[in-house]
């Protein structure tokens, strides 16, 4: 369902982005400090069946548009490198602090409506994802393939930082949480050069 070729930039993709902080991440941590691991687990749990909605949602709408106008991959590919390009940006120059509000709501219904209402996830699935599709005869199928690929390594990131969040936001100095970024920011911004450079130069 993914080409060999492909495999390697789009996993550093994905874990680049699952593991750089952001709103879930913030969520998960949070949660986990506060209250408990469990509780954070629960939000990850919950922007997982998000995630769900998100990718069948997606899915339906790319392949739909690349079967009836072609040319709309090519322009996906070029919106979805430009935005990888900007999320690395975005991710080296980010405030690492992790201090978010939760809604009245249970951890679950927390991390299940900011990853469902999250517009970069949006973005991230209807124009990055659709740059690794290899299936031509069910785009579809394909993007279902990716959207739940995406969907395991965002929960391992989920499990992980609800695992180590002591470690990372309660004791470690800010250096070590700006590496993380560092590191995320630069793979995320050198494959994103990569790809719109061999597809439109």
């Amino acid at each position: 369902m993914i080409s060999s070729t492909v495999l390697l930039p789009f996993l550093i993709i994905q874990f680049s982005v699952a593991f750089s902080p952001g709103l879930i991440i913030a969520l998960v941590v949070n949660q986990s400090v506060q209250n408990s691991r469990r509780k954070g687990i629960e939000v990850g749990v919950g922007a997982a069946v998000g995630a769900i909605g998100i990718t069948l949602v997606s899915a339906i709408v790319v392949s739909l548009l690349v079967n009836t106008v072609p040319v709309m991959i090519n322009i996906i590919y070029f919106i979805g490198s430009i935005y990888i390009i900007f999320k690395g940006y975005q991710t080296i120059t980010s405030d690492t602090d992790t201090q978010n509000e939760l809604a009245n709501n249970s951890a679950f219904l927390s991390g299940f409506q900011v990853n469902l209402l999250n517009p970069k996830m949006w973005v991230f699935y209807l124009t990055v994802l659709p740059i690794y599709m290899s299936d031509e005869t069910s785009y579809f199928m394909s993007l279902i393939y990716l959207g739940l690929i995406t969907l395991a390594i965002n929960f391992i990131a989920d499990i992980t930082y609800a695992f180590t969040s002591d470690y990372f936001f309660r004791n470690s100095s800010d250096k070590t949480k700006n590496l993380i970024n560092k590191v995320s920011g630069i793979s995320l911004l050198l494959i994103g050069i990569y790809l719109f450079v061999s597809k439109f130069i």
